[in-house]
């Protein structure tokens, strides 16, 4: 070590290992400060850099004021390294992030200086700090689900669109105990992180959003953790800092940790578990990664981590999974909070979240768990979605192609599948590829094009493409390299979908190791098997399907698995004949009554694909029709039907029949999602089975009310009449028909006006029933209230008691409204 290192080694890291880098430059040969610094101002960066102020950087230790010179001066610098990787758009990310920690942990470092014992102990450790830049780097550089090779990567901050997550509460109005409020508590989706709740589960279907919200939530905890000064909030990003439940009348602090719900299938303690899955996920990154004890304890005097866990449904196994409930629920007493993502799962499931424990001598009572739903894209975050994403392509009018997007997937099935922000990247990317080229009208479709237009894309020999890279890596090795670029595209997807295949099986920890097998025999006999093994790695990050971290290889997303894995299956004669016989048996099963039959994701990818491309196994079509009669394959069928997945006529009518009588049911959830699959094969027919059904007086408020939220979402227009005819109903309770006026109010305020003056007049009315709604008519139209009112004073002008309380009223209405 040189005596410049040595006495860096006695100020902070930042300080070290500029050192350390300008050094490993000097090395190198031909460096002059001077024309470096003449460099970053010519290409306009680090306007304020000076001599004197990288002098002081670099001979005294002082922090730099503003991040963005500093990065200027060390990205010029590692552009001179002799380890520079120029081609790595995601190395430089993780650069960045990681220089950005020195500096932020520096800062702090200085101003801490001269501090008390007790200001001290609010600081971050050192350990914590080099955690938290590490588990932000990771957030940061993850990948965008799905995204072509050689398309251009916009950063997930300029696509990410904060979307909804909404919750179902029940309040109890003046009304009386009787009628209460159901409120849909919709909020953004990340304010989930200011819940009291020790545990809450972020559901949505496939695509939805998940993992990029946990990650955006990661990386916005972070960075409040880094830009705390002497234990003090600062607002990062224009959000407030986030804290969960007070204790001792102050706020704990959150401290993220992003861990797949897998990890905690692996032996060992809880700690160990997001240990080792810590471990796993920074595996390759300049960072020694946490222990056991590391997350054995307080992150911080005033603080707990917040275990962010996604995936809990790709455990396919319900015994494991409830286990794993069972262990969060046992563990969160303490140090951890958690936020589970997950595909929708039976309430039976998640409720034991909600149940007492006993942890060592210490019993706890029930604590209920909050359940949000990740709502998809709107009418007005969609547009700014797809317009970015149109820039990000360079396609020549953005505009014009973002208006033409939008204008093809205003309805139909597309219309559904747009709001999934998964589905939207991939049409976004289909859309720019060729904006005069229809979109696929269903998610096999859109699926299948994306498949071809990757492996186009890999055979594609423009600038920067897969081909090309292969060509000017392998093109010294003459003949041999040939069966090489040519075979290596092809079989790096069919491994990929081998993979995938058995991961819908059983985890395959060794995944890298077997793709790295399947390939030995393509490398160039003349070809190192390490230089070898590194451009394998180097394809496989390219084709936007998967990350490698270390020795680990997982698909970027569960839905893209399902399909690689729907699709090797559909192409093998003897994986196909496998796959039909586990679902005839899936039949069978729910035939004896021992298991409830569904046709999950996967199932759907693979029925689409036998019959799209004419693979259909014999007896397919009787197998369908046979399943449609269950109610819980009927809602896969119904999927089907509108992917555009020809089932034919007798199908439909057979599921459609199945989804009508379970919407029927007294079960609302039951009734609700049956609803929610009718519709999709048909909603006219939908809503005219929920309009009967919300006849029915023995349906419980709470599920009243959600039927009539789906009748609303399903046809506003038809919701009209639906709503009208149950205000008029005399055979149902006041208090059902007068929130069948409220919904009124929500679509038809002028109709509602009419149904409520009708209602008024009707005989037999009690005095306060007539005065609520009159109050209520008087909201929407006071000159129609004060009619009511007149009428009633005419018809009961005998009456002293009800004509007294019309007059007070009405003088009160002519008054207010003068």
């Amino acid at each position: 070590m040189t005596g410049r290192a040595a006495e860096a080694a006695e100020r902070h890291l930042l300080h070290r290992e500029l050192v350390k880098l300008e050094e490993a430059v000097k090395l190198a040969g031909g460096y002059s400060r001077k024309k470096l610094l003449d460099d970053i101002c010519g290409n306009g960066r680090g306007r304020r850099l000076s001599p004197q102020t990288i002098s002081g950087w670099m001979a005294h230790g002082l922090v730099a004021n503003d991040f963005q010179d500093l990065w200027a001066f060390v990205a010029a610098l590692l552009r001179r390294a002799p380890a520079f990787r120029r081609d790595e758009r995601v190395w430089w990310v993780r650069k960045e992030s990681e220089w950005k920690g020195y500096w932020e942990a520096a800062k702090k470092q200085s101003l801490h200086t001269g501090e008390s014992k007790a200001s001290r102990a609010q600081r971050l450790s050192p350990n914590l700090i080099g955690f938290l830049n590490a588990a932000r780097t990771l957030a940061v550089e993850h990948p965008y689900p799905a995204v072509l090779p050689g398309t251009a990567l916009p950063p997930l901050s300029q696509v990410y669109v904060r979307q909804q997550a909404e919750s179902q509460q029940t309040n109890h109005s003046g009304q009386g105990s009787d009628r209460p409020d159901v409120v849909w508590d919709k909020r953004p989706a990340e304010d989930i992180v200011r819940s009291n709740a020790l545990v809450s589960c972020l559901l949505g279907g496939p695509g939805a959003g998940k993992s990029s919200l946990l990650r955006m939530i990661a990386i916005g905890l972070a960075d409040q953790r880094l830009a705390e000064v002497d234990g003090d909030e600062r607002e990062t990003g224009g959000r407030k800092a986030i804290h969960s439940a007070k204790s001792g009348g102050k706020p704990l602090r959150l401290f993220p940790v992003y861990v797949p719900a897998y990890c905690f299938t692996q032996p060992g303690s809880f700690a160990q578990q997001l240990a080792s899955a810590v471990q796993v996920q920074l595996r390759g990154q300049n960072y020694n990664p946490p222990t056991e004890d590391f997350f054995s304890n307080r992150p911080h005097a005033r603080g707990r981590w917040l275990v962010l866990i996604d995936g809990l449904d790709e455990i396919s196994d319900v015994d494991e999974r409830a286990r794993i409930l069972g262990i969060l629920n046992n563990n969160k007493h303490g140090i951890y909070r958690f936020i589970i993502g997950s595909r929708p799962l039976p309430e039976a499931e998640l409720a034991i979240l909600d149940k007492a424990v006993t942890v060592g001598k210490t019993e706890y009572k029930a604590i209920p768990s909050d359940r949000y739903e990740l709502l998809p894209f709107d009418s007005r975050q969609l547009p700014i979605f797809v317009s970015e994403w149109m820039k990000a392509a360079h396609v020549p009018d953005p505009l014009s192609a973002a208006t033409a997007f939008i204008g093809q997937v205003n309805s139909g099935r597309l219309s559904e599948l747009v709001r999934s922000p998964l589905m939207a990247t991939i049409l976004c990317q289909l859309h720019a590829v060729d904006p005069s080229y229809p979109l696929p009208r269903g998610r096999y479709g859109a699926y299948l094009r994306f498949f071809e237009l990757l492996r186009d894309r890999f055979y594609e020999c423009s600038p920067g493409g897969i081909n090309d890279q292969l060509h000017r890596l392998l093109g010294r090795y003459g003949r041999q390299a040939r069966e090489a670029i040519d075979g290596l595209p092809r079989e790096i997807l069919s491994g990929l979908g081998n993979i995938a295949f058995r991961q819908q099986r059983e985890r395959v920890p060794d995944a890298l190791t077997r793709i790295k097998e399947g390939l030995a025999s393509l490398r160039p006999r003349d070809m190192s098997r390490s230089r070898w093994e590194i451009l394998v790695v180097q394809v496989l990050r390219r084709t936007g399907l998967v990350v490698v971290q270390g020795d680990n290889l997982n698909f970027i997303h569960q839905t893209l698995r399902e399909f690689l894995a729907a699709k090797h299956a559909a192409d093998n004669a003897d994986f196909s004949e496998e796959e039909f016989q586990r679902l005839c048996r899936k039949r069978q099963s729910s035939d004896e009554g021992r298991v409830t039959t569904y046709l999950s994701s996967y199932d759907r990818f693979l029925v689409a694909a036998w019959i799209t491309e004419g693979g259909a196994p014999p007896g397919l079509f009787d197998l369908l029709k046979a399943l449609s009669a269950h109610y819980s394959s009927a809602a896969g069928i119904s999927d089907l039907i509108r992917d555009q997945v020809d089932l034919g006529q007798e199908i439909r009518d057979t599921a459609a029949r199945t989804l009508m009588h379970m919407i029927g049911s007294s079960n609302g959830s039951a009734a609700i999602s049956a609803a929610e699959d009718l519709a999709s094969v048909d909603v006219s027919s939908a809503v005219e089975v929920l309009s009967l059904a919300l006849k029915n007086s023995g349906l419980t408020f709470v599920d009243r009310a959600r039927l009539s939220k789906k009748v609303i979402e399903f046809d506003p227009t038809r919701a009209v009449d639906v709503f009208v005819e149950l205000s008029m109903d005399r055979r149902l309770s006041i208090m059902y028909r007068d929130y069948a006026t409220d919904c009124l109010v929500t679509i038809d305020g002028l109709r509602a006006a009419h149904v409520m003056s009708d209602m008024i007049a009707e005989p037999g009315r009690s005095l306060s029933e007539i005065l609520v709604l009159c109050k209520k008519l008087e909201k929407i139209d006071r000159r129609l209230a004060i009619k009511a009112l007149s009428e009633m004073i005419e018809r009961y002008g005998s009456n002293e008691t009800r004509k007294r309380s019309f007059s007070t009223e009405l003088l009160r209405m002519q008054a207010e409204g003068v």
